[in-house]
């Protein structure tokens, strides 16, 4: 029986590894529907809320590339675990706040801690698996990722609505730590690695370079832009219509739901249809819904439309990943997913600090109209791009 499991490719290390991605998503999640109100509740305006999401993105964007490398050279695992350690220490510090200011390193922390964790265990999994089933073991990652992250939001807005913030924090460092637990026991493949001096760069110029990499990365920025716009100001859209922390966290677990159930059949889906069309598609159905949030106050629609847009956005990811891990020899896949994520983290740096002024100037309804309009524009680039390529 074992060895038909393992022929099948769901082995000992797929299962942990889809707990420990659960966990960790648990975690970061967790905080996501409170820590708007929590930093309002600290003096923070919706300038400054907006600036909190760029400062995450500032430290992805700094330490992108040579935590790259870094997972290139020393393995996927061994990156990872200090992700996690973050993600215990980051909601824990929220207990120290005092002020607004306070809020910086801790948010510069967390960036830090995705950055180490989601994209490593995505090439940790498409590593361990056998190649047979890898497609389906990148949707298991990702449908791991999408259960934790419709748990998460729930568990802390329920939780600050009866105990209080104290008590979601310290779920979230529970969440870390199960997360820590679970991946010590992945055995990561040993390989040889064959990066040379030099090799690193010469790879990022032709990644960079590449009209396939580029639509992808707009692609990224533009999803980048509408997340922020949607776990930034959805939850102050939600308040000024009459929304208490549960409510917003019950439509942030709708849209994990349905980001979570697409995923596993997109990530088997990637093997027949473009990821680039994918992409596509889940960006501008995301755009559609956003908008349409933005015009409805009543609950059980906001929820539906949510629940769509967590469909789009599980196409999305799910694609994108498999875009860049395809598209990817081994000894650099690190550093080509690290290019990938700079252009999420620029627009997570950039594009934070404009809906904060927009937010301030036209209400969080007006940031979220933005990303939409926005996105739809970009997405003309994204085809241009992707045609330059076809012609090429």
């Amino acid at each position: 029986m074992k060895e038909i499991v393992e022929k099948r490719g769901v082995s000992r290390e797929v299962i942990l590894l889809c707990l420990a991605i659960f966990f960790a998503d648990a975690s970061h999640s967790t905080v996501i529907p409170i820590f708007p109100a929590f930093a309002q509740q600290t003096g923070a305006s919706l300038s400054t809320l907006g600036s909190y999401g760029s400062i995450s993105a500032l430290a992805m964007l700094l330490f992108s590339l040579p935590l790259g490398r870094l997972s290139d050279k020393h393995g996927r695992k061994h990156m990872m675990i200090p992700g996690l350690i973050l993600f215990i220490i980051v909601p824990l510090s929220y207990l120290l706040v005092a002020s607004p200011l306070h809020l910086y390193p801790v948010r510069l922390m967390l960036g830090l801690g995705v950055g180490l964790i989601f994209s490593n265990g995505f090439l940790l999994m498409t590593e361990i698996s056998e190649p047979g089933f890898r497609n389906t073991a990148q949707g298991m990652y990702m449908t791991s990722m999408g259960i934790g992250f419709t748990l998460g939001p729930l568990v802390g807005g329920f939780t600050a609505k009866l105990y209080g913030y104290t008590t979601s924090f310290l779920i979230s460092a529970v969440f870390g730590f199960l997360s820590l637990l679970l991946l010590y026991f992945v055995e990561e493949k040993h390989r040889e690695r064959s990066v040379v001096s030099g090799g690193a760069s010469l790879t990022i110029s032709s990644i960079i370079k590449d009209p396939k990499v580029l639509a992808a990365g707009v692609a990224n920025y533009l999803n980048a832009l509408m997340f922020n716009a949607l776990t930034l100001f959805f939850p102050v859209y939600g308040a000024s219509v009459g929304f208490d922390e549960s409510e917003i966290g019950s439509g942030f677990t709708a849209r994990g739901l349905a980001s979570t159930l697409v995923r596993l059949p997109v990530g088997a889906l990637t093997g027949r249809v473009s990821s680039l069309v994918l992409m596509v598609f889940g960006l501008a159905l995301s755009a559609l819904t956003i908008y349409g949030v933005s015009e409805i106050s009543l609950l059980v629609f906001v929820s539906v439309l949510l629940g769509v847009q967590g469909i789009a956005y599980g196409v999305y990811l799910t694609s994108g990943n498999v875009y860049v891990a395809a598209n990817s020899d081994e000894e650099y896949r690190g550093t080509a997913m690290a290019v990938y994520s700079m252009f999420g983290n620029l627009s997570g740096i950039i594009n934070p600090l404009i809906l904060g002024v927009i937010a301030e100037n036209y209400g969080a309804k007006g940031a979220l109209q933005f990303s939409s309009a926005f996105t739809l524009l970009g997405l003309v680039i994204v085809y241009m791009l992707a045609r330059n390529r076809e012609q090429s």
